[in-house]
């Protein structure tokens, strides 16, 4: 059904169950209270009631959500949509009472709809007619009615078209727009600087604006503290601007007035100037939202677009203007890469106005860049109890990394990433930090598309390169991996996380000397430690473990020297996880006791030192350890259903409790190729396939590990699930397979320490076979 028209009447509303569906006003309620939705999923929501009870497909919903948009992944959309708006009527996708999947095909309104109609105007005809001091022959009349309408036509069509030619869109939706400097002609100091970042902020709400990002920008000018219009037209339309925004603060006998001017990058033109007043310093944000929004509908944004996405500046960041000028010092350090330097500013601009959500998110995310993973989780809580006090977007911001990186509940993260990815098809942000989680979850083809789509919009952004490079790494294209590693321009990256991947890369390609290539290049960084626990990692695969424990010691000293006290922790719980993977056990419990010593709270890290003391015997403190972990982290996914439930399969294994530590991996299977494990769950479901006298099942267990073997920085649980393997294939008959899997085992540790205990067990299994 479309109730849309129905002769003269017009649907004003929907009613069903305890909700209306206001069309005029965009409005859910329920009960009369009105529920907070988002445009998208009101709109879907909308379709799927003006066709109550027939399937509308995915393919006309996309056309009547995104239009032509090309970056529109319509599958994942939807069902972010679907899941929104069943959040919001409190329905279930399995059983369902309002929205019914259509599965592969489309979605379909199920419950019992009853629109809502008004009367719709007619449209009348005036007829006025001339008045003449004499009486008019009726062909007369005719002439002259038909003249005056003529003339009326032609008035009208004048009129039309200059209305269109001073109202055109001045910018395409894929043209793209630089925020120039703001020019404070005050004299007063305390304005300076700041009121550029407020208007690129603004902007950046719209969808339907495709910025420059800021730093880019700033980078091409000349003189960036007073650069001249030719300069930044110059720069503009070197990133390859159409439209340059500038802006002016000025004094007038009462207050102050913005300008905004919009100006063509190609050839100086300038397309139009938007002003508007304030009465005082506490009303100049106030002007501002004023003359940005006059100048996107200029821009060619739609109304709706700007009643949708247009939160009030004092809202969107802070009513104090010395809190913002704080911050804005701060955004400058971090766009120049001087993020430590910018811890200050968002400090004093929280100090200045504890409401400030934006700045608390970003020294949630300063402090998470540094590894101090407890201050940024701080940061991130507070910014999310905050997260109404800013706009649309940056409130996805704020609500993606508090899933992500304060509670860890990262598949959360992954769907409001894909919701604002959809909102704002432009914004590099959601694709990229997509392709990482991608990557995290051990889906390196998804990843892989993801990050090509970054680089779409955004080709000169070198960064990008290495999430792209790790894609390509995880899937075993080393050879694309070389190629990015060589490129003279973003194989230059000062980036400690893309040499990293260079370096596995060399180590999946037995590239000894490309390996010491980005060896050499940590030499002296802050980060030196992740290289040197990265080195140790490749020892230990080796089977020399006497140069791993040097290369775990040095990077842990490397890291305290820097005030890295997490990466130190992380270098010992590593290094005593492996010790106890490969029968090391006392010294796998002195290297998690020596952790534990460190002052960190990471519950991922606890939880990590919680393993090697159960696989050690140290039953009581590892489940200590384990509910504290637990305690601190509830709801994150690797740490519960990863870490914790591979310590308890541990604990099985010692009380000699196979079936148990069976049950307690099959939690951890969705999380089996996350590069957390390092593969670790599927091997430890092998061995406890072994104990339970099942090798057949451990046979397929040990494959699967070795089969994704690429999805590992380095191998070591592949060449533990082949020496498995070939133990398992022995006991099932199969000698000639096992000989060959031995066989490769040796291989890799033909350079082995003579006390490396798996080799040991290698000789042993060898023996049997004879």
């Amino acid at each position: 059904m479309q109730p849309q028209q129905s002769g003269a009447l017009r649907c004003e509303a929907y009613l069903f169950d305890s909700f209306e569906v206001s069309i005029r006003l965009r409005v859910l309620r329920q009960g009369g209270e009105r529920l907070k939705l988002q445009e998208l999923p009101f709109q879907m929501l909308l379709v799927l009631l003006e066709n109550a009870g027939e399937m509308v497909s995915k393919e006309e919903l996309r056309r009547r959500l995104w239009g032509e948009e090309r970056f529109i992944e319509v599958d994942k959309s939807l069902y972010v949509m679907a899941r929104k708006l069943r959040e919001v009527l409190g329905d279930n996708a399995t059983q369902p009472r309002f929205i019914q999947t259509v599965s592969g095909q489309g979605y379909r309104f199920i419950g019992q709809v009853r629109p809502v109609f008004t009367p719709q105007a007619k449209p009348g005809l005036e007829i006025v007619q001339p008045v003449s001091p004499k009486v008019a022959k009726r062909s007369d009349v005719r002439h002259i009615a038909l003249g005056s309408l003529l003339a009326g036509v032609v008035l009208a069509a004048v009129a039309g078209a200059i209305y269109r030619y001073t109202h055109r869109a001045l910018a395409g939706d894929q043209d793209k727009v630089a925020v120039g400097a703001f020019i404070n002609n005050t004299g007063n100091p305390d304005l300076d600087r700041m009121l550029s970042f407020v208007v690129q902020l603004k902007l950046q709400e719209s969808p339907y604006l495709s910025l420059i990002p800021d730093g880019k920008f700033r980078a091409a000018v000349k003189d960036v503290d007073s650069p001249s219009l030719k300069d930044e037209l110059h720069a503009c339309a070197s990133l390859n601007g159409q439209v340059l925004l500038k802006g002016q603060l000025e004094t007038k006998a009462q207050g102050y007035q913005v300008l905004l001017t919009a100006w063509r990058c190609s050839n100086g033109r300038l397309l139009t100037t938007q002003k508007s007043a304030a009465a005082s310093q506490a009303t100049i944000l106030a002007a501002l939202d004023i003359a940005t929004d006059r100048m996107r509908r200029r821009l060619g944004e739609s109304e709706s677009s700007l009643q949708k996405f247009n939160v009030p500046l004092v809202q969107a960041t802070t009513a104090s203007l010395a809190a913002l000028k704080a911050f804005t010092l701060g955004e400058e350090k971090r766009s120049q890469g001087e993020a430590a330097d910018s811890v200050a500013s968002y400090k004093l601009a929280i100090d200045l106005d504890p409401q400030f959500a934006l700045a608390y998110a970003r020294l949630g995310t300063i402090y998470n860049n540094a590894g101090q993973s407890a201050l940024s989780r701080q940061y991130y809580e507070k910014a999310f109890e905050l997260r109404d006090r800013s706009s649309d977007r940056e409130k996805l911001y704020i609500v993606t990394h508090y899933y992500e990186y304060a509670t860890g509940e990262i598949k959360r993260a992954i769907e409001d990433y894909e919701l604002w990815r959809t909102l704002y098809p432009r914004d590099l942000v959601p694709t990229n930090n997509l392709a990482i989680d991608y990557l995290t979850m051990g889906e390196p083809q998804k990843s892989l598309e993801l990050a090509h789509r970054a680089l779409k919009l955004d080709p000169s952004n070198s960064l990008l390169y290495g999430t792209l490079a790790e894609s390509y790494l995880k899937l075993g294209d080393y050879a694309n991996v070389k190629l990015i590693c060589d490129n003279p321009v973003y194989g230059k990256m000062n980036v400690m996380g893309f040499h990293r991947i260079c370096y596995r890369a060399a180590f999946a390609q037995a590239d000894e000397a490309g390996m010491q290539r980005q060896i050499q290049w940590a030499r002296g960084n802050p980060e030196e430690s992740d290289a040197l626990d990265d080195a140790a990692w490749v020892a230990m695969y080796r089977g020399q473990m006497i140069d791993a424990r040097r290369l775990f010691t040095a990077a842990k000293q490397n890291a305290l020297a820097n005030n890295s006290v997490e990466s130190a922790a992380s270098a010992l719980v590593e290094e005593a996880n492996l010790e106890a993977d490969f029968g090391s056990l006392p010294a796998a419990h002195k290297d998690a006791q020596d952790a534990l010593a460190l002052p960190f709270a990471s519950a991922f890290e606890q939880a990590y030192a919680a393993l090697p003391l159960a696989s050690s015997g140290d039953i009581s403190n590892a489940q200590a350890l384990a509910k504290k972990a637990a305690s601190m982290a509830p709801l994150d996914t690797m740490v519960n259903s990863a870490m914790l439930a591979s310590v308890r399969a541990a604990i099985h294994l010692q009380q000699h409790d196979p079936r148990q530590a069976i049950q307690s991996l099959e939690e951890t299977r969705p999380l089996d190729f996350s590069s957390y494990m390092e593969l670790a769950p599927g091997y430890y479901r092998g061995l406890a396939y072994m104990q339970n006298n099942q090798p057949q099942q451990a046979i397929v267990e040990f494959r699967r590990v070795i089969d994704h073997g690429a999805l590992a920085d380095f191998p070591i649980y592949v060449v533990l699930s082949k020496l498995e393997l070939g133990r398992a294939l022995q006991l099932t008959g199969d000698q000639a397979n096992a000989t060959r899997a031995f066989s490769e085992v040796a291989e890799t540790w033909k350079n082995a320490d003579p006390s490396f205990p798996p080799m040991q067990r290698l000789h042993t299994y060898q023996r049997q076979s004879h």
